[in-house]
Order: structure tokens, then sequence, then C-alpha cells
């Protein structure tokens, strides 16, 4: 299973639009990264989140879930249903903040 401490944004926007299986969920449930957004540097701290949508029929309560993705592989991420849902999608986020060292360090 991959961890994501050190994984920041420029990790996650090439795979906006694609999709993270929510591992072990039956039936089969789907989340598609719909967005990528920076939350600056705070206390020397990079926080940036990730949104996905979700079926409107099939609600997750906040929690860790285990997500498999072609490319990223396995990811324990912790989502909760945020302002944005309607008829069509619940809108998940995830949120995380990482020493902002590691930012840098991957620029190099």
């Amino acid at each position: 299973m991959t961890s994501t401490p050190q994984a920041g944004p420029e990790t996650f926007r090439p795979h906006v639009g694609s999709d993270f299986r929510i591992v072990d969920r039956e039936p089969l449930l789907v989340l598609r990264l719909a967005d990528v957004a920076d939350g600056g540097l705070s206390n020397g701290m990079e926080q940036f989140s990730l949104f996905f949508h979700g079926p409107a029929d099939r609600f997750l309560p906040d929690a860790i879930y285990e997500m498999s993705h072609p490319s990223l592989g396995t990811l324990e991420i912790f989502i909760a249903a945020v302002v944005g849902s309607n008829e069509t999608r619940i809108v998940y986020q995830a949120c995380f903040s990482r020493p902002a060292t590691l930012a840098r360090d991957e620029l190099k």
C-alpha cells in the first residue's frame, strides 16, 4: 500500500479526470478526481486539497478509504462530503498538509 505523506499537488494534478476505485466496496464504487486545489503555505506547511465526485446515490460517511488508481497504486485517503453536492453527484474533499521543505525539494 502506498502512503501519501510526501505526495503533493503535483503528484495528483496529472490525474484530474481519472477514476479512483474504493477498495473492498460492493458493489463497485468509483470516485473521479475533479480538482486539485493549492492551499498555499501557512506556518511552514504546504496545504492542498483533492476534490472527488461520486455518484449521488452512494453516500460515503467521513472516513479513511483505501483507494486504487491505475497509475498511483493503492492509497489511504481521508475524505469528507462537502458543499457542492447535487442531484447528480456527491463532492468529497481530502485535505493535506506537509512541511514546505518537501515541496521545495520536489521542485529541484
